[in-house]
């Protein structure tokens, strides 16, 4: 991939970051504030199960608040990584939006998409010989890709998905491959039943070897590029600060710095 792509690349990718991250702060601010809070703790002191538990209180309160910033930063890490592929496919290969993440079967949308038919030989040629090194496969007409962030399915109905998307994946003759950067939390067990239904997993170092051969840049490098990096600090400091600076957390560090059982 030239210079120019890389560079409009590396110019998206910071400002989805930055769109993300920023609607994250603003989440944190809104749901450390006072009206927010006081509903929160409203709603603990009302409930039977935990005011008689002694959790109807502020203390408890803090602690739902940032189960869900956890579960929200997830999700935004998610979506960072679901589209940011996307993107860089549609620059490498000069694919539409709509031939990189094509709705399969009339319902599920997949997320990367390459087929054969839409990019050039020279691509094609590079694309064939990569599947057949890692995967000693041959004679498919295209890669359809599914990328998690982290891989800790926690519901039955998302594995059928991923079992129907990998059915209507080989329907059209590609070859199915799911990515999972992250190593902390794969779930061995859904990973061997997905494995069962035709996807073909990498994981950690393994999913950021493949972006970068069959994209011809450095994936797992972009992130600690200067511009993408001062934005990612940025954000992250702001939500670290907006968190432990705000009321409720300075009012539990108060009250419990110097408590022993």
């Amino acid at each position: 991939m030239n210079q120019e792509k890389i560079d409009q690349i590396e110019n998206t990718l910071a400002r989805m970051i930055d769109e993300h991250l920023e609607g994250l702060f603003q989440k944190i601010v809104t749901d450390f504030g006072t009206d927010s809070f006081n509903a929160e703790i409203s709603d603990l002191e009302n409930d039977p199960v935990y005011r008689d538990f002694g959790l109807g209180s502020s203390d408890y309160a803090l602690i739902r608040k940032v189960g869900r910033i956890s579960i929200s930063i997830g999700r935004r890490l998610g979506e960072i990584y679901d589209k940011i592929p996307r993107v860089i496919a549609e620059y490498a290969f000069g694919l539409t939006p709509e031939q990189v993440a094509p709705i399969l079967g009339g319902k599920l949308e997949l997320d990367t998409c390459i087929d054969f038919s839409q990019i050039n030989e020279i691509d094609k040629t590079s694309s064939r010989k990569l599947i057949h090194d890692i995967f000693g496969i041959d004679n498919i007409d295209g890669i359809g890709i599914e990328i998690r962030y982290n891989f800790n399915p926690n519901d039955s109905s998302r594995l059928r998905k991923d079992e129907d998307m990998a059915r209507l994946i080989k329907e059209k003759n590609y070859i199915p491959i799911y990515l999972v950067f992250s190593t902390i939390s794969p779930r061995d067990e859904a990973i061997a039943r997905l494995d069962r239904a035709g996807w073909k997993f990498l994981i950690g170092n393994k999913a950021y070897q493949f972006i970068n051969k069959l994209y011809g840049l450095d994936f797992d490098k972009l992130f600690i590029k200067p511009q993408i990096k001062a934005v990612i600090e940025k954000h992250i400091y702001r939500i670290m600060k907006a968190l432990y600076s705000s009321d409720p957390f300075l009012s539990a560090a108060e009250k419990y710095t110097d408590y022993r059982a």
